[in-house]
C-alpha cells in the first residue's frame, strides 16, 4: 500500500500534481524548497499512485540514514486531496517501522485514529493591520508605539547588504543552535532562499548596530517566521516586538503569519501577546537511545 521512492526515482509531474490538489498546505514540501535545504537527501512515500504522498529527508551518519526534518523545514506529513485519518496512520506506521527517526513533523491538517505526540505553533490569520493590532495585549500595544526614540534611533533595512557584519551578528547571536558548522549551515541556507526569492528579509539598526534579524519563508497563503535573532545585549527591549509588527504591516493583509511556534514559555508569551493562537501539529521525536536501539534492530532485521 505504501511505497518508498529515492529522489531519482520520483515522478516530478506527478508529485507536483498531487500538492497542487492537496488539502493540506504544502509550502515546505515544494521540490525548490526541500533541495535547496536537503539537497538530495530526501524522498517519498507514496499511497497508490501519488494518491496521497509524504516527503521525508534524513541526514547520513556513518552510512546510515536516519529521519530528520531539514534546516527551516517547519511541517512536511501527508499531502492529498481529501485528508483520510486511516491512510495518514499507514504512512504513520510505515515510516516508524522502516526508518530510525530523530524527529519528524507531520502539517497542521493531518489527523490521525490514534493520540500522538503533539507539537504547537502560533497563527494569526490574515486580516486588515488595524484589525489584528487591536487584538495585541494591550502591553504589546505600548511596546511597538514608535516614539520619538525609536523615530530618531531605529532604522529598518529590507534590503539587506549581506557583508560580514551582517553574517556576524547571526553567528554569534542566534539561539538553539550550539556547534559553529551548524550555525554556518543555517546562514548559508538562508541565504540560498533569499537567492530563489523563497524568503525575504530585514534588519533593524538602533543608533547604528543590528539588534534584529528577521528572516520570513513566503508561503503562497502564509508567511512563515523562519528565523528571528535578536542581540543578546539589545538596547532597547521592545525592538522585537516592534520588528514584528513592522513586518505584520507588510504582510497580514495578504497572507497569514506563522510565528513557527516554541515549548519556551517566554516565546509563547511573545507570540500570544500578538493575538496569535496556538495549533498543535502531529510529531514523530525519538532520544538518542532509542534512535540508536531502532538502527540495531533495522540492521539487524535487513541481515537475517
Amino acid at each position: 500500500m505504501i511505497k518508498r521512492l529515492k529522489y531519482d526515482e520520483i515522478d516530478f509531474v506527478k508529485y507536483q500534481k498531487s500538492l497542487s490538489e492537496a488539502c493540506q498546505l504544502s509550502d515546505f514540501a515544494r521540490k525548490d524548497f526541500l533541495n535547496i535545504v536537503a539537497g538530495k537527501n530526501w524522498g517519498l512515500l507514496i499511497y497508490k499512485d501519488y494518491e496521497a504522498v509524504m516527503p521525508i529527508a534524513w541526514s547520513s551518519n556513518f552510512g546510515i540514514k536516519i529521519i530528520q526534518m531539514p534546516a527551516l523545514c517547519h511541517q512536511l506529513g501527508i499531502f492529498s486531496k481529501v485528508d483520510d485519518p486511516e491512510v495518514n496512520l499507514s504512512f504513520f506506521e510505515f515510516l516508524k517501522k522502516n526508518f530510525a527517526i530523530s524527529f519528524y513533523a507531520f502539517n497542521k491538517d493531518n489527523g490521525f485514529p490514534v493520540d500522538t505526540q503533539k507539537k504547537k505553533s502560533y497563527l494569526l490569520p490574515k486580516n486588515n493591520y488595524e484589525d489584528v493590532k487591536k487584538k495585541y495585549h494591550i502591553h504589546r500595544r505600548r511596546n511597538v508605539r514608535h516614539t520619538e526614540d525609536i523615530q530618531t534611533n531605529a532604522e529598518f533595512n529590507n534590503k539587506i547588504d549581506f557583508n560580514t557584519h551582517v553574517e556576524d551578528f547571526f553567528l554569534q547571536n542566534v539561539r538553539g543552535i550550539d556547534k559553529m558548522p551548524l550555525k554556518k549551515v543555517y546562514w548559508n541556507t538562508v541565504m540560498k532562499l533569499i537567492e530563489t526569492g523563497l524568503m525575504e528579509t530585514f534588519t533593524v539598526k538602533y543608533k547604528g548596530n543590528i539588534q534584529s534579524f528577521v528572516a520570513m519563508y513566503c508561503g503562497e497563503e502564509t508567511d512563515y517566521l523562519s528565523m528571528f535573532i535578536n542581540s543578546s545585549q539589545l538596547e532597547n527591549k521592545n525592538l522585537p516586538s516592534i520588528a514584528i509588527d513592522y513586518q505584520l504591516q507588510k504582510c497580514i493583509e495578504e497572507k497569514s503569519f506563522d510565528f513557527m511556534g516554541s515549548n519556551v514559555p517566554s516565546v509563547a508569551s511573545f507570540n500570544e501577546r500578538f493575538g496569535a493562537k496556538e495549533y498543535f501539529f502531529s510529531i514523530i521525536s525519538h532520544q538518542k537511545l532509542n534512535i540508536i536501539s531502532k538502527i540495531i534492530k533495522l540492521v539487524f532485521t535487513k541481515n537475517r
